[in-house]
């Protein structure tokens, strides 16, 4: 899930800068050569993170694989104490949709969840989110480090190799 915020900053004359609104819905019109090469650059990012998907007319619709989900391996409570390995197609789902939406990212940087984001902010949600706390987990063993090939043995087996690109 994303969301395009629009930021209108002033910068006063000792460069400090002060936050005039956020606006929920930005104009993309552009209005310079600049602006419109930047906000091009940011639909095309978000159209790429998004990883819109054609729909797939074979699909049983009322199967629970055409929803996208299996039944959770744990429980908020019991997910704390597993190991990565242990989870199972529903968290794992979640895991690969994440990295893959990680390696679609462009320009764009996750602010929630990162590790940084998890430990400071995961207590302050009133109600805890369990894919949330699934990729909180994720994140706190290795994140995306865990699809590096000597960290194979992280992963159930039935896991698939994904393609991983060591920050340079």
């Amino acid at each position: 899930c994303f969301q395009i915020l629009g930021f209108d900053v002033l910068v006063d004359e000792g460069l400090r800068p002060w936050l005039l609104e956020v606006n929920t819905v930005p104009s993309l019109s552009s209005s310079s050569p600049l602006d419109k090469r930047i906000k091009t650059k940011l639909v095309a990012d978000a159209l790429t993170v998004s990883g819109l998907r054609p729909p797939d007319p074979d699909a049983d619709l009322q199967s629970g694989a055409a929803a996208g989900c299996c039944p959770k391996s744990h429980s908020l409570r019991t997910l704390a104490g597993a190991n990565l390995r242990d989870l199972g197609e529903a968290e794992w789902a979640t895991i690969l949709d994440t990295h893959d939406e990680y390696m679609r990212r462009g320009s764009l940087e996750r602010i929630f969840p990162t590790v940084a984001s998890w430990t400071e902010n995961a207590d302050l949600f009133q109600v805890q989110r369990y894919a949330n706390a699934v990729l909180g987990k994720w994140l706190m063993e290795g994140g995306e480090n865990i699809f590096l090939p000597h960290n194979a043995h992280l992963r159930p087996p039935w896991v698939p190799d994904q393609c991983f690109f060591e920050p340079g």
